[in-house]
């Protein structure tokens, strides 16, 4: 099996403290260098991209909600960083999702994706990095519709296994009352294929989380219809992806996934939708009463990501 593009050695870490505030406000934030993003990246400091050729020509974005690096090559992030706190989560449940797509002007155009290269029948979806339910009001929801912050997915994938993660990140997000989330693409030169000639179809997908005092891992997915996931160590996914979401943190944390709520079927969902994950079956409806404590976890890696790992 090839590399992916973004493979690299494992980075070493060093500690950082972290702590827990109650809730962010967005308010106050406008688009702008991600360098100034302090409400994003707390004292973690920015994802770190290993030396590629995707990696030569990126730019950083600060919006009120996430923060983005994209990529000149690819035409889409390397990265999509949130930080996630349980009122935020909770208010989004209330907030419509009524936004457009737009292409990102602060991105020059020959960068940027544009809004025709998503054409109809390509078994595509404008897939979120940051998700729109994630955030907690309009004027932040309306920002993650930025085509920087999109790349192209499997719809059998975005609309059911990657939703299922999505909704079981916010759901562990209430559990601990916050989190640090990085969510990008991992791509295989075996696979180079390109949207409209344009921009990069990734082979993977992946979500990495850290909780302050508890842990952090990510998931993993195939971009395509495959229903099956994989958790990682952030310092294996920093070896398979090529990007360290968390530079300063712990070696311990960095070394042991801690493990992360099985992806959940979000609110209202129809309950024969449902998702085949190796020996898991995602099938429970959620149940905000419920401890994440007491839900099912998945920690094993895959087959096809150890594969991956096993020829680094």
């Amino acid at each position: 099996m090839q590399k992916p593009l973004f493979l690299a050695a494992a980075i070493a870490a060093t500690f950082v403290g972290s702590t827990i505030s109650t809730a962010v406000s967005t308010a106050a934030y406008a688009k702008g260098p991600a360098t100034d993003c302090p409400h994003i990246f707390g004292t973690n400091g920015k994802p770190r991209v290993a030396s590629s050729a995707s990696a030569s020509r990126t730019q950083f974005l600060c919006f009120r909600g996430y923060a983005v690096q994209t990529s000149a090559t690819t035409r889409t992030a390397l990265w999509s960083a949130e930080n996630l706190t349980a009122p935020a989560v909770l208010a989004a449940r209330s907030v419509p999702r009524g936004s457009d797509f737009y292409e990102e002007a602060e991105i020059p155009a020959a960068d940027r994706a544009r809004l025709s290269d998503y054409g109809r029948g390509t078994g595509l979806d404008r897939g979120h990095l940051s998700p729109s339910g994630d955030f907690p009001d309009l004027a932040s929801q309306a920002e993650s519709f930025s085509l920087a912050n999109i790349v192209p997915q499997a719809a059998a994938s975005n609309r059911r296994l990657w939703s299922h993660i999505e909704t079981s990140t916010r759901r562990m997000v209430r559990e601990y009352g916050q989190a640090f989330v990085v969510t990008g693409p991992a791509f295989d030169p075996a696979q180079a294929a390109r949207l409209n000639g344009r921009i990069s179809i990734s082979t993977y997908m992946w979500k990495a989380v850290f909780v302050p005092g508890v842990g952090a891992a990510a998931y993993v997915a195939r971009n395509d219809a495959t229903p099956q996931y994989s958790v990682l160590s952030i310092a294996e996914l920093a070896s398979f992806a090529g990007v360290d979401p968390f530079p300063r943190l712990d070696k311990s944390y960095r070394d042991s996934p801690m493990a992360l709520l099985a992806p959940t079927p979000h609110p209202g969902e129809k309950t024969g939708r449902k998702v085949s994950l190796a020996t898991l079956t995602s099938t429970a409806v959620e149940r905000p009463d419920q401890s994440v404590a007491q839900e099912p976890r998945h920690s094993s890696v895959l087959p096809f990501v150890r594969a991956v790992l096993n020829h680094n």
